[in-house]
Order: C-alpha cells, then sequence, then structure tokens
C-alpha cells in the first residue's frame, strides 16, 4: 500500500469511531448507507492461457482500451443494494445510451466522465431520498470527504431531510469503506468475466464498449452480483467495524508499524529528551584543558 495508507494509526482509528459511534447511535441498520464511486474498465485483465510447449511469449489477441465508466455503488447496513448511478465521459446524452439497464438506474454525464459536485447532488436527490422516503428516523450517508461532491445547497436539502454525512478518515478507506473491503473485488472479478466473453462474441471486432451497449452489460452484472450482494455488503460493513461496533476489526488490521507508531513517537520523544538533557547537563571528564604550555622538540630528533 502507499505510505499515506500505512500511515492511517490507531489514534486515527479510534478517534473516527468515537466519534461515528455518537453519529449512528439508535439508527436503524436500514437508514445507514455507505456509498462509494467505482469504474468498470474495457480491459478484461490478463488470464491462464494454454499453449504449445517452448512458447515463451504466448499473446491473447483481444482488443482492448484504457477507457472505463464511472459508477456510485451504495449499499446498506442491512446489506440491500440501491441501484446504480452511471455517469458517461461525454457532452451529450443519447437514449440508446440508457435504455435496457438496470431496473431504476440512473444516468448521468460530465465532460471528465467523474462525479462533481452537481452530478453527487442529482445521485443524492434521484437515488438515496427516494430510497429513503418511507424509513423513519435520522438517516445516515457514509463516505468518502470529498470537497468536489458537497455543495451547501445539498447540505441544507439533506439537513431538512434529516439525513446526515459521515466522512472517512482520510487515505483509509480500504480499512473503512464497506464497499471497497467486500463488495468492489467479487463485482469486478463479474464484470471482467461479462467483458471478456462480449469481446469473444458480440464486440470482438471493437475497440472497446459502446456507451449504447453498457447499459445491457451492466445488467448482466447487476443480476450476477445481486446473488452474493447481501452477505457481501453485510461483510463489509462487519469487517469495517460498522455493524456491530467494533474499532477492534479495523485496528487489528492496521500494518504493524502504524498500530506501534504511538509507542515508537513516545520513545522517540524521550529519547530526544534524553539526549538534550545529555548534551547541556550531561559530562565524562573529558574537556579541553584551558591553561597549555609549548613544548620545545630540537628539529629532526
Amino acid at each position: 500500500i502507499k505510505r499515506a495508507r500505512a500511515a492511517t494509526s490507531p489514534t486515527i482509528i479510534n478517534k473516527y469511531f468515537s466519534e461515528l459511534e455518537k453519529s449512528i447511535e439508535n439508527v436503524p441498520l436500514g437508514n445507514i448507507i455507505n456509498y462509494d464511486e467505482t469504474n468498470l474498465s474495457d480491459d478484461p485483465g490478463r488470464h491462464k492461457v494454454i499453449t504449445r510447449r517452448g512458447c515463451k511469449y504466448p499473446e491473447r489477441v483481444l482488443n482492448h482500451s484504457k477507457a472505463s465508466i464511472s459508477l456510485m455503488m451504495a449499499g446498506t447496513a442491512e446489506g440491500e443494494l440501491l441501484p446504480p448511478y452511471v455517469v458517461y465521459k461525454s457532452t451529450n446524452l443519447y437514449d440508446t445510451w440508457v435504455k435496457n439497464g438496470p431496473v431504476n438506474a440512473r444516468y448521468n454525464r460530465t465532460s471528465s466522465g467523474w462525479f462533481d459536485a452537481e452530478v453527487f447532488k442529482d445521485w443524492v436527490k434521484e437515488v438515496v431520498i427516494p430510497f429513503f422516503k418511507n424509513k423513519q428516523g435520522k438517516k445516515v450517508l457514509i463516505g468518502d470527504n470529498l470537497s468536489s461532491h458537497l455543495s451547501i445547497e445539498l447540505i441544507n436539502i439533506c439537513k431538512n431531510l434529516d439525513i446526515h454525512f459521515v466522512f472517512l478518515p482520510a487515505n483509509s478507506t480500504h480499512l473503512t469503506q464497506p464497499l471497497d473491503v467486500a463488495f468492489f473485488r467479487p463485482m469486478k472479478v463479474a464484470w471482467r468475466q461479462i467483458l471478456q466473453k462480449w469481446k469473444k462474441t458480440d464486440g470482438r471486432s471493437l475497440s472497446c464498449v459502446p456507451k449504447g451497449c453498457f447499459p445491457r452489460m451492466l445488467k448482466l452484472l447487476m443480476d450476477q452480483i445481486n446473488i452474493n450482494s447481501e452477505n457481501n455488503i453485510r461483510a463489509g460493513f462487519r469487517k469495517t467495524g460498522i455493524s456491530p461496533l467494533n474499532p477492534n476489526e479495523v485496528l487489528a488490521r492496521l500494518p504493524e508499524e502504524a498500530q506501534n507508531d504511538e509507542e515508537a513517537k513516545e520513545a522517540i520523544d524521550k529519547s530526544v529528551l534524553n539526549l538534550l538533557k545529555e548534551m547541556r547537563y550531561g559530562s565524562i571528564n573529558i574537556k579541553e584543558p584551558k591553561n597549555k604550555k609549548k613544548i620545545d622538540v630540537i628539529s629532526g630528533k
């Protein structure tokens, strides 16, 4: 993992759980949503192949590109999966790009292909608020602390509907994001299988997945992952210590360096303090004499 992620310390995690406990106290599991942005790429990945003996450099002929399509996925602590929200990289949106997809899926577009404040607001309005419509009590959205997703207008809208945001600590989503921990991996595996099959059949002559084909492929994906989605999402909430609330689930998975960070810091502080004291007050009685006499030495002797 990157150094920034490895730097996540027990202090950060404990502080996060201290605030989380207050935020989700007495909130029904069905009212707690974890959301996360991901993408489905056009690359089916590497696979093992069968070749004749002695072939040093086997190659698989299969068109692919670096293109990807962004998705916002969300699930509740009860294991219920919300409809996907798709964002295409485009200036316009066409009818064939939104037909024959998963039930209640939403589609949008941006020039970058990623979520911005307007698109995130639309996701909340079109997916989250309708989902919470008949649910009573406080509602909580748990996700990344991305300022590009939030606006004053959206915060006020959510506040009026008793919807509250809980942000995860920076660089900790591999530990604290339920969808990251237990949902996205099987989802990406299923997508690569669907993508590879499509590229060998209908898409064998195409360089990438056309946007007009994507909704139908996404429907195949959702049908496949829905088989185990409830168990996977619940496992993610459990593994991240959110439901049931248990900080030790995350603390136990911290890198060993991070777990010993506080002890190391305290030891360093003491060492530095002792060194400074020794430098200022300590002595082993080896000092330059103040008075000295010149010694006459005969040349050559």
